[in-house]
Parts: structure tokens; sequence; C-alpha cells
């Protein structure tokens, strides 16, 4: 073999080996561990709801699973974050950690205090809490006297704020209503009525939150500048509303993966959320957000 052909041979290895180290790099990555190159990050936001070990499965946990979860998520290197963490990366380009994860609790049941809370600061993870202002700290359904899942009320809430495991937020004052238990006019979520002119809507849909964030405000002090969709449902006023009104991120239900700009206030609006059902076990949790 002449020394040319030699030199072309061993030309050719390396180019076989370098190609090989980038596929085997390349597929040693999940997608969810690619970096963007934009200022970009990515956030999977877990939904949850009632916890207890028996109730419809769709929005019930026990807490031994959501125990395991917790697990499962620590060791496979998430941190949660807080949603000012996520608007503070947004507005002022502050840092986060690696793989942040964001975990929301909808409708304030007593069971978050009892047993989502004292699970959360074992595992040393924290939550934001949605509350709805005409049933938080009751049992009874409004006028109706009809018995409701008991939700926690403002010493139990300032107890959670105050350890920094669990913040409170708006899921609205009276928009999350159940149909068989109204005797007035229904409202689906955040939805206009038939019988209400867009102008009576857009007062309705401001007086709702006002009185929300005025019950939140004067329980912890700070007014509250997320919120979540009562059912998930929105329309094309609500973001612009909620904004008017000091509202920098608003939740649904749709599922998938956000990816959150920096100084992209857009990005913040009407997030994906994962909701976590009483059966999936830690490892399907796992595979989901990823």
């Amino acid at each position: 073999m002449t020394s040319r052909m030699r030199i072309a041979l061993i030309t050719c290895i390396i180019c076989v080996i370098a190609v090989s180290a980038v596929v085997v790099l390349a597929f040693s990555f999940s997608s969810s561990d690619m970096p963007l190159d934009d200022g970009s990050v990515r956030i999977p936001i877990l939904m949850y709801h009632h916890f207890a070990d028996e109730g419809n499965v769709g929005t019930t946990i026990s807490g031994e699973l959501f125990a395991q979860q917790l697990s499962a998520l620590r060791d496979a290197g998430y941190t949660t974050i807080s949603f000012q963490e996520l608007t503070d990366f947004v507005f002022y380009g502050a840092d986060l950690p690696e793989n942040p994860l964001i975990i929301t609790i909808d409708d304030g049941y007593l069971s978050v205090y009892e047993t989502a809370f004292p699970l959360l600061r074992e595992y040393e993870m924290i939550a934001t809490a949605f509350v709805i202002g005409v049933t938080h700290g009751q049992d009874r359904y409004k006028d109706t006297n009809f018995p409701i899942i008991p939700r926690f009320d403002d010493a139990q809430a300032i107890s959670m704020v105050e350890s920094g495991f669990v913040f409170i937020e708006s899921h609205s004052y009276d928009m999350h209503q159940h149909e068989p238990f109204e005797t007035g006019p229904y409202r689906r979520g955040v939805l206009r009525r038939e019988d209400e002119s867009e102008e009576e809507y857009i007062a309705a849909f401001r007086a709702d939150f006002e009185r929300s964030a005025a019950q939140i405000e004067a329980m912890l002090g700070t007014r509250p500048f997320v919120f979540s969709y009562p059912f998930g449902i929105s329309n094309e006023l609500t973001d612009e509303l909620l904004m008017d009104m000091g509202v920098t991120v608003t939740l649904k239900i749709t599922q998938g993966v956000n990816v959150v700009t920096r100084g992209d206030p857009s990005t913040l609006l009407s997030m994906h959320r994962f909701n976590v059902p009483g059966d999936m076990t830690p490892e399907q949790l796992l595979d989901m957000i990823r």
C-alpha cells in the first residue's frame, strides 16, 4: 500500500469515528434535554386538584401516589419553580434552574393543606394553588347549601404561603359554576352568557376578577398575577382583560410543554398544563412531560 493510500484510509477512518460520535451524542439527549438557542426554556406545568384515597380518578390522587411522583420528579432532576421566578425570567432575564417544572393545584380543596402541603415540604418542592373565591373556606355551595368537598380557609392559606412551599393565585371568584347547583343564570366558565351584551359581559368579568383579587389581597397582602381559567375555557377577550388588571400569566388545560422566551410576555399567556390523573404511575408521568 502506498503512503498516499494509507493517508486516505486513515482520513476515512477518522471521518467515520467523528460521524459516529455525533450520532451517539445526538441520541443521548431526549427532546426535552436539548438546549434552545433563542433565550427560551421548556416548562412543563402539572395540574392537580384533590388529594384523597377515593374519588374521581381524573381529578383525585392519593397522597401515597403523589409522594411517589414527587420523588420520581426529584430523582429525574426536575426543580420546581414559582410563577414569580418564571416571570422574572421573561421580564428581567433572571436565570432558571436546569429542568424547571411548575406544579399547580386547582380549586383550593382542604386536602391541599392536609395532604399535599406536608408532602411538598418533605420533598422540598413548591406548588401554586388556585382558589375559587366563592367557595374559599366553605363546605357548602354558595346560597344553595349543597355539600361540596371542603376548601382550605384563610388561616390555612396563610400558613402554607408563609412556609414558602405553596403560593396562592386566582381561579376566579364565581365563574367556576356547577350548573346543577345554580339557582340563577348559569355561566360556563368565563364565557359570555347569551343574555349579556358585550359591555355587560366585560363589566361582569372585570368585577369577578377584582373581587377575587381583593379577597386574596386581604388574606395575603399580595395581589394575584396568575389566573387559572375555570375548566380551561377562555375567549378572545379574556387574556387582554386580565392583563389590563395586572395579570401576567394565564393557564388553560391543553396538554403540552410550554416554550417560554426571555423578553416575550406573550409566551406566558394561555399556557399548557398536563393533568395528572389518580392512576398515573411516576414512570408514566415522566414519560408524559418528556
